[in-house]
């Protein structure tokens, strides 16, 4: 078992036992990220509007022209 030690930007320093246990696990964490996506390979968008938020602000801009308001940007 050998003692490890890690020094981060900030200065906070990790130290832990590294055994052939935890050496094999974290091997088998990396092989399993390089073979499959994960959430940081992710093409999607990151945020889309509630189908619910679309309807009631085309409602609103329905409304707002049949009253001769001037919306601009609705």
């Amino acid at each position: 078992m050998t003692k490890r030690t890690f020094t981060g930007k900030g200065g906070e320093t990790w130290e832990w036992d590294e055994t052939p246990e935890a050496t094999k696990a974290v091997e088998k964490l990396h092989n399993t990220i390089r073979k499959e996506k994960f959430a940081g390979n992710y093409p999607g968008p990151l945020y889309a509007p509630h189908p619910d938020l679309a309807a009631a602000r085309a409602k609103l801009k329905e409304e707002d022209d049949k009253n001769n308001y001037d919306t601009y940007s609705k």
